[in-house]
């Protein structure tokens, strides 16, 4: 593919259609980024959105006097977004964060055998969301019944605030399946 094939110019200034046009061109470049940066902590759907940040920046800053074609340029921007955006979502040292909703149940009632199986249930609860979200997703659901903000959140993980808003979005969805 080469630089005459794919509105650059027209999608550097503003043009929506010449920039769907190159998406569409570039999918399977961006799809095999995608697999190639794929790690846990991180989901498809965040990684697609990074590596469309990556496409646009290279659209906006190519130069096709610059000495590479711009499939070139684009695979560069858009394997450093990834990358990039890989590091960031990769939780650091994550680790359990205890449930105070456990705490609560035991104080619901007196009745040692209505409290044991309430404690179980809970159990079977979090072993179920264990296994049907990402590490990631199930931390930052720990971390959102904790009362912890989104803000507080992508701190503590060292992901942005988008990453735990398309966390939240992508649990809420498996949660009503």
């Amino acid at each position: 593919m080469d630089n005459q094939q794919l509105p650059i110019t027209a999608a550097a200034h503003g043009d929506q259609e010449a920039f769907r046009l190159i998406v569409r061109r570039m999918e399977p470049l961006i799809q095999s980024q995608i697999h190639a940066c794929r790690c846990d902590g991180t989901e498809d759907e965040d990684l697609a959105q990074e590596a469309l940040v990556g496409l646009l920046n290279a659209v906006r800053t190519y130069r096709p006097d610059g000495g590479a074609a711009f499939t070139t340029y684009a695979t560069t921007c858009i394997r450093n977004r990834l990358l990039s955006a890989a590091r960031r979502c990769q939780p650091r040292g994550v680790q359990e964060v205890p449930l105070e909703a456990e705490e609560e149940l035991s104080d619901s009632t007196d009745d040692p055998a209505l409290r044991l199986q309430e404690q179980e249930a809970a159990k079977r609860l979090l072993q179920l969301m264990r296994q049907r979200l990402t590490q990631l997703e199930y931390t930052v659901m720990l971390l959102r019944l904790s009362e912890c903000s989104y803000e507080e959140i992508a701190a503590r993980l060292g992901i942005t605030k988008k990453a735990v808003d398309n966390a939240v979005q992508r649990l809420r969805r498996k949660i009503r399946q």
